[in-house]
């Protein structure tokens, strides 16, 4: 996962060679104040006031006060190059990972397969943790191999037997931690998991709040997050227990050491073989020695919670990486129009025989894309996902440009289900479906999606037309919608101000002016095919009329709806009922005749 940045980003390899270089340099800043550190000593304990005074003097040859103006300066930028080199391995990281997520609809494949949980959390903090921790690992262990390299000389030159002797006790030392804290790579994991759950009990909450309050579900959902709340704080238990055992050790690793360098180094000094400046040198050397050996030891419980992130991000990005092999491997098999023609023409004439669709992914190498193309459906089998049960079975029909199929029936008869095969947003299932590219077809749900902005990217979405509209443009569509106020209460009284004015709008707007503001997208865009799942629920009778009044205004689109109304049959000329059970007969095809209408309009009247 590390790799990519710094093979493809010029700028991550200037910036790991500046990390680099001053990694090398502030080690040399140690070095220097380790020799330092030694002459001061000495001169102290032989009382030696002139030596002193030049240690510590402002004017030159004042040694220390030279070494501290170079030395601060190399060790202040080396913690920004570092801090910076991790800002902009997170920036690549989490755009690159965004782009994976949401390409292709990969997004949508991961929910709807629910395989992984918290993507929001794994590109949010999985992602940061990732890139910040690599790094501070990586620069540890390049800082503790040049400072290896130089204490160990300066120890081995002092007394070879503590060199050998410091080697030893933190090979013992690391081998020990790692036996100890193996359980805490899995409990950390768990952490991470249970955490995010109990963060996102509390999103819905916020998210639902008007639902719940209808319900007076509160004491429900309370008793819910506080039971995800007692996961976490139970597996957070175990954590610290773990973490407790690990500690005895490692405290007592630390404790350990303080005085075995003086124990083997004092009795040179005292038979006036070294200097008191020696000893202090060969204390810094050791416990940088130690230091640098004793990685595992003294950071193993951060170890423990970075191999959960990383094993949490890995497992997220290889389960992408899966769908976009899929992804891929479909767009081959469908770029190949003759393929894709001939698959369509086999299903055509399997389906006029009375014959089962050959065996296959429902818009996988069935799915024929064709730009400008009338939706086709050719006996078309959707199933749940798994395949565990069939809900609608050998459906077939054509939708010409300006068609109107309305699709009617039982719940569970899988209305909503063949609307998002249309769609392209169900794979489980067979058949051959013909329709027209992403680009060309657009989807109203019941419930609309408001994003993230401006009112007028509420009436743009998602943006498929070049350039910018004008004002003038995007107030006549929420004229033409019935919502000829909202710009204007938005602005308070600036009409103008109100498109560029950023609400909650799934708050502030009822499920009515939502559904119509989801009309005025679709007039914006231009779809050539409309697919409507309970499209007009939310309106009054009137409105709705008038919402599909505007559909016919577009010239050439075709529309398939879902709905339960009487009144949803005078918008149409076709109807497709479909009936629980599936069975190849659980569909009938039928024209939309005078009299249904003039009786659903008796209805609507009553």
């Amino acid at each position: 996962m590390s790799l990519p940045f710094f093979k493809e980003e010029r700028s991550a390899k200037l910036l790991l060679a500046g990390v680099i270089g001053l990694t090398l340099a502030n080690s040399g800043v140690s070095v220097a104040f380790s020799y330092i550190g030694r002459d001061f000593w000495t001169a102290l304990s032989q009382k030696d006031p002139e030596q002193f005074n030049i240690m510590l003097e402002a004017s030159p040859p004042a040694r220390f006060m030279g070494a501290l103006v170079a030395g601060v300066p190399v060790t202040v930028f080396y913690r920004f190059q570092r801090e910076k080199l991790a800002l902009a391995w997170r920036e690549w990281m989490t755009l690159r990972v965004m782009d994976i997520y949401y390409a292709g609809q990969t997004y949508y494949s991961l929910e709807a397969e629910r395989e992984i949980d918290n993507p929001d959390q794994r590109i949010a903090e999985d992602v940061r943790a990732f890139t910040r921790v690599s790094l501070e690992f990586m620069i540890t262990v390049i800082t503790s191999v040049i400072d290896l390299a130089s204490f160990s000389l300066i120890l081995y030159r002092i007394y070879p037997q503590l060199f050998l002797a410091i080697i030893a006790y933190a090979g013992a030392g690391t081998a020990i931690a790692a036996a100890l804290g193996r359980p805490l790579v899995g409990l950390n994991f768990e952490q991470l998991q249970k955490e995010a759950d109990f963060r996102y009990s509390l999103i819905r909450v916020r998210e639902n709040s008007e639902s719940i309050a209808f319900y007076g579900g509160e004491s429900v959902e309370l008793a819910e997050i506080q039971r995800r709340l007692q996961l976490a704080l139970d597996n957070f238990g175990d954590v610290i227990r773990a973490q407790r055992s690990l500690e005895f050790f490692t405290v007592s690793y630390r404790y350990l050491i303080q005085v075995l360098p003086g124990f083997v180094v004092a009795p040179l000094y005292f038979k006036g073989a070294i200097e008191l400046g020696v000893v202090s040198q060969s204390y810094g050397a050791f416990n940088h020695i130690l230091s640098d050996l004793s990685i595992v030891v003294n950071q193993f419980e951060a170890l423990s919670q970075f191999s959960a992130g990383v094993e949490r991000l890995s497992g997220f990005l290889a389960r992408m990486s899966l769908e976009q092999d899929a992804l891929a491997e479909a767009a081959a098999i469908t770029s190949n129009g003759a393929a894709a023609a001939a698959s369509a023409n086999g299903a055509t004439a399997a389906s006029a025989n009375g014959a089962a669709a050959a065996p296959g992914a429902l818009n996988g190498d069935a799915a024929a894309v064709q730009a400008g193309a009338a939706l086709s459906v050719r006996n078309v089998t959707v199933a749940t996902p798994g395949g565990s049960r069939v809900l609608a079975s050998g459906v077939s029909f054509d939708l010409p440009p300006g068609g109107r199929l309305l699709l009617v029936g039982q719940s569970g008869a899988g209305k909503s289900s063949l609307l998002r095969a249309v769609a392209g947003l169900w794979g489980a299932g067979c058949g051959a479906i013909t329709r027209p590219p992403p680009e060309e077809i657009f989807f109203l749900p019941q419930r609309p999606y408001c994003t993230l902005g401006p009112l007028r990217d509420q009436i743009t979405y998602p943006h498929r037309k070049e350039g910018e509209p004008s004002d003038a443009e995007l107030l006549d569509l929420l004229r033409r919608v019935g919502l000829p106020d909202l710009a204007s209460l938005s602005g308070d009284g600036d009409e103008h101000a109100g498109l560029w004015s950023v609400k909650d709008w799934s708050d502030m707007l009822s499920l009515g002016e939502q559904q119509r503001l989801a009309f005025a997208r679709l007039l914006y865009n231009e779809p050539r095919l409309a697919v409507l799942d309970e499209a007009t629920s939310a309106l009054d009778l009137d409105s709705e009329r008038r919402m599909f009044e505007l559909l016919r205004e577009l010239e050439g689109l075709a529309y398939v709806s879902v709905g339960h109304r009487p009144s949803l049959l005078k918008y149409h000329d076709t109807k497709l009922r479909l009936t629980p059970g599936g069975g190849t007969s659980n569909h009938s095809l039928e024209p939309i005749t005078r009299g249904e209408v003039e009786s659903s309009d008796a209805v609507a009247v009553l």
